[in-house]
């Protein structure tokens, strides 16, 4: 049983050096410089890193955006986030959806239109990001990476640190 978990660990730490290898690869290098320290809410203050915020029909008073990043080649551990990630945010949260203080969004940062989100969070893998939307400029956000630690056999423990994150981030908006 021992040796099924040491492969299980390679298997896992090379699958996420091919991600990072990629990752840099693709943008230059530009995504690991300058990483935020793991697990720091960034403001931006009122702009979009690149300038850019929501268009009209699109801009709220405010809200929360709970992303899910994958990119074209998912391994099961990825799918294991994306699905805990996803049961965290639709059952305890649904109210925060249903009246739009929440919302849930899965996005392939390799399809065209989505290579920006690389940057502007600084992903330098698979990730779950929480972002605060004040009238579709973002105000702050933080790079869920627990997710890495808690997916490994403790689901429960998963699906409380996304709800108790979203639901931070959450108060603030319902203020």
């Amino acid at each position: 049983m021992k040796f099924k978990s040491i492969i299980t660990a390679v298997l896992l730490m090379f699958v996420a050096a091919s991600v990072v290898y990629l990752v840099v690869k693709e943008t230059g290098g530009k995504a690991a410089q300058n990483p935020a320290p793991s697990g720091t809410i960034l403001s931006v203050s009122g702009e979009h890193p690149r300038g850019a915020t929501l268009p009209p029909d699109k801009a709220e008073a405010s809200k929360v955006v709970a992303y899910y990043f994958h990119g074209n080649a998912r391994c099961t551990t990825c799918r294991t986030i994306e699905s805990y990630a996803k049961e965290a945010i639709e059952t305890k949260l649904a109210d925060a959806i249903k009246d739009g203080r929440l919302e849930w969004r899965i996005v392939n940062v390799e399809e065209p239109g989505n290579e920006h989100f690389v940057q502007d969070f600084q992903l330098v893998t698979r990730s779950v990001v929480l972002e605060r939307l004040a009238n579709g400029k973002r105000r702050e956000w933080k790079n869920l990476q627990r997710v890495w630690e808690l997916v490994r056999g403790d689901k429960a423990a998963f699906i409380k640190y996304i709800q108790d994150e979203t639901g931070s981030f959450i108060e603030v908006v319902s203020k």
